[in-house]
């Protein structure tokens, strides 16, 4: 009787322990993570390697965002978040796009929670900064050539090799161009407290100002600056030509009447 008390016992623990937990986690793998549909999210091998789902939602995160790898999300930016929970300096550095309703570009930025948003910083202990190009010679080095020197200078990408349809600038055009800039005092919204002097985009001659008519580029002026000063410097040679030909002529006079 004790014996069927015991094998009874055996079967009963048996049959709870297959009802309490699924039969992948009684497999070889260490850990086995499935969704409410069965399929697997994520599994610690025997051999120690890990393998998760396409997208892991974790900390409130859901499908919503369609992110393939959220670390917790807002509601205005879903993507990757890496989060520094220190009780006493809370930051965030979120790696996500934008949920409007063009989904146009991706966000980075950096948030201390309940203050403001912080510096981002690339690169403080030297290296250089690449946009659009994967070996940067310089501290921030463009693709399309432009770059800052170490020495703090903005450099315009100038060679031959990034530009078509070049043709000389006219006398007249520059001219023209330079007439019709208008130099004026002003500050910028975000900081009314420096002053500047420069152009406003909207009133500068076509020749000078972006087609978008926002911007203008400071080569573009020098560029007109220089033409207008060549010209000038042309006159002025001239200039002094005919005058000293005028003297020449003038002492030949002044000697002809003195010798009569």
């Amino acid at each position: 009787m004790e014996k069927v008390r015991e094998n009874l016992l055996a079967i009963l623990l048996t049959v709870f322990i297959c009802l309490i937990i699924p039969i992948s986690a009684l497999s070889a793998d260490k850990l086995v993570i499935k969704d409410g549909n069965g399929t697997t999210t994520f599994k610690v091998e025997d051999s120690g390697a890990t393998t998760a789902a396409s997208r892991l939602y974790t900390n409130g995160a859901s499908g919503v965002g369609a992110a393939p790898f959220v670390l917790g999300q807002n509601i205005g930016n879903r993507g990757m978040i890496i989060t520094d929970k220190a009780a006493t300096n809370p930051k965030r550095i979120y790696f996500g796009w934008n949920t409007g309703a063009t989904m146009e570009y991706v966000e980075i930025f950096a948030l201390q929670e309940g203050v403001a948003y912080k510096n981002f910083v690339l690169a403080p202990f030297g290296g250089n900064v690449g946009i659009n190009t994967s070996s940067p010679s310089y501290p921030l080095h463009i693709g399309n050539g432009a770059y800052c020197t170490a020495g703090g200078v903005w450099t315009n990408a100038s060679s031959r090799e990034y530009k078509t349809d070049v043709k000389q600038l006219t006398t007249e055009k520059a001219m023209d161009t330079l007439t019709q800039l208008k130099p004026v005092e002003f500050a910028y919204k975000t900081d009314s407290q420096e002053k500047h002097v420069g152009f406003i985009a909207e009133d500068a001659p076509e020749l000078v100002a972006s087609k978008d008519r926002k911007g203008m580029s400071s080569m573009d002026v020098v560029a007109v600056l220089t033409k207008v000063v060549q010209e000038q410097q042309k006159v002025v040679q001239e200039q002094r030509a005919t005058i000293a030909e005028l003297s020449i002529r003038l002492a030949v006079v002044e000697n002809g009447i003195k010798s009569k």
